[in-house]
């Protein structure tokens, strides 16, 4: 702890009030910038990151949850294009499709990312083309 200082005029009281102003606004800025790290570290979309980042460290780990998320993806966009239960043709279709689908994903996952990259050029070549012919 610091020695207490004695103050003998009324210059040094006023230069002591000034220092401790000064440390005063210090302490502020420092706990406000606190509080509002505490703000974006409690908000929802930081703390999810930062949970699923504690498991996507692992490789094993990032690649199970990759898969779990297209095979996720693919069983939604197969139940909404045919739909379970709605007839035998529908049955048997989605069960085709599930297979192959099967088949690419775990065995030609290159194919994916080239079909996902040829849509996006298309369609950002189709952008560019509409946007060129609108002005």
């Amino acid at each position: 702890m610091s020695q207490p200082t004695f103050i003998t005029n009324d210059t040094e009281l006023h230069q002591r009030i000034m220092k401790l102003n000064y440390l005063k606004e210090e302490q502020e800025l420092i706990i406000k910038r606190n509080v509002r790290e505490i703000g974006y570290s409690l908000h929802p979309s930081v703390m999810l990151k930062n949970f699923i980042s504690k498991f996507t460290d692992d490789s094993e780990t990032n690649t199970s949850l990759k898969s779990l998320g297209l095979n996720i993806g693919k069983d939604f966009l197969l139940s909404k294009l045919f739909g379970k239960g709605q007839s035998f043709k529908g049955f048997l279709m989605s069960l085709v499709l599930r297979k192959v689908s099967d088949y690419v994903v775990n065995k030609h996952p290159e194919l994916i990312t080239n079909g996902i990259q040829k849509i996006q050029s298309f369609v950002s070549k189709h952008l560019t083309h509409s946007e060129h012919t609108n002005e």
